[in-house]
């Protein structure tokens, strides 16, 4: 056999090898459609590079097919196609976790051009190491690749995949530290560098308990979160507006004459009575409204009478009110009522806010 027919039955065994099958969709979704029935036709192999460059007649191509040894293939009766023997299923995918390794601190080297970084040793390099516990099916030498900077980076890990169980637990038994042990018994190394090697399995439970562990520290932080904005909203539904208020200190005001506002009715207040605490509840436009002092005066009546008798006017253009009136009973009851609701409603009303905001805030 020729060395170029070696290097087709070679590629041959590694196109249609499960390692590859898993990786190259391309090639797996030819094999696993139904209408193929797993036959890849020679003209698309012949597109492929490496194939190319050793040949480019589908007969010596069809002639490689009987010398695969690993897996085995065979041809349509036309001649035309390849197919596995044993056909790859979808079942297949994740079969070769199994079969990995997990490999760490592979050598890497920044590029001189500033573009990122790279493997210091080859793919063939690193499946020559392995390659004394058995045949190597693939190596993936990992890269990130970053987008926004066009750079390439070697992330110093990879994943090596042998061809058989048999091959898996030599390598393991050697190089992976079993529960007990804090070392391996065998360590290897790629010049001066020693790797770290663990099973693929033992890489992905890791990242499960990681994930998990994450996963319950971000719903520990969720449940946290509501149940204080639960404690925080009870606190709000609490919240009450307190007025010890004393009989005979509210005013009523009809009729007010028109471009009043409160600054003016404090200005009445403040001219008959003095500097005493009072809240005008009045807005511009309308045609009522009422002066609340906080303390009984006995000034207050006074007032009422001069702006009954038109003697105290509101304003600049000494406007007259129609009535003016003291509260008392029942309406005086509604009145603060009304206004301890409407100030308790306001207070809520910033808190939820507030609250708003903060969970807002946690959420970001």
């Amino acid at each position: 056999m020729s060395t170029e027919t070696d290097q087709i039955v070679e590629r041959l065994g590694f196109f249609f090898s499960d390692a590859n099958l898993r990786m190259d969709r391309f090639l797996r979704q030819i094999v696993l459609d139904y209408h193929s029935g797993g036959f890849v036709e020679i003209n698309t192999l012949l597109k492929f590079n490496t194939i190319k460059k050793l040949s480019t007649d589908p007969a010596v191509i069809a002639e490689a097919v009987a010398k695969v040894e690993s897996p085995k293939l065979k041809l349509n009766d036309e001649k035309t196609s390849i197919a596995r023997v044993d056909p790859f299923t979808s079942e297949m995918l994740k079969d070769n976790v199994k079969v990995s390794l997990r490999v760490s601190d592979l050598p890497v080297k920044e590029n001189e051009d500033g573009s990122g970084s790279e493997y210091v040793n080859s793919r063939d390099e690193v499946e020559k190491l392995f390659s004394e516990f058995g045949k190597v099916a693939l190596v993936r030498l990992l890269t990130y690749y970053d987008k926004r900077e066009s750079k390439r980076t070697a992330v110093g890990k990879a994943f090596v995949e042998f061809a058989s169980m048999e091959s898996m637990e030599k390598a393991v038994a050697e190089l992976c530290a079993s529960g007990s042990e804090e070392k391996p018994k065998k360590v290897l190394k790629l010049g001066e560098t020693e790797l770290r090697v663990k099973t693929m399995q033992q890489w992905l439970d890791k990242k499960a308990a990681e994930k998990d562990a994450k996963d319950n520290e971000r719903e520990t932080a969720k449940r946290a979160r509501e149940e204080d904005s639960a404690k925080a909203q009870e606190e709000i539904e609490t919240i009450e507006f307190k007025l010890d208020w004393k009989k005979g200190c509210v005013v009523t005001l009809e009729g007010v004459p028109e471009g009043c506002d409160r600054e003016m009715l404090l200005d009445v207040v403040k001219k008959n009575i003095g500097d005493v605490e009072a809240r005008a509840d009045y807005s511009r436009g309308d045609t009522d409204g009422k002066i609340r002092f906080n303390e009984p005066n006995d000034k207050i009546a006074e007032l009422v009478i001069k702006l009954n008798d038109g003697s105290v006017t509101v304003g600049e253009g000494e406007g007259k009110l129609t009535k003016a009136g003291i509260l008392e009973g029942e309406a005086e009851d509604k009145y603060y009522e009304n206004y301890i609701a409407f100030r308790t409603k306001q207070m809520r009303e910033k808190a939820q806010e507030k609250l708003g905001r903060q969970n807002k805030k946690r959420r970001r």
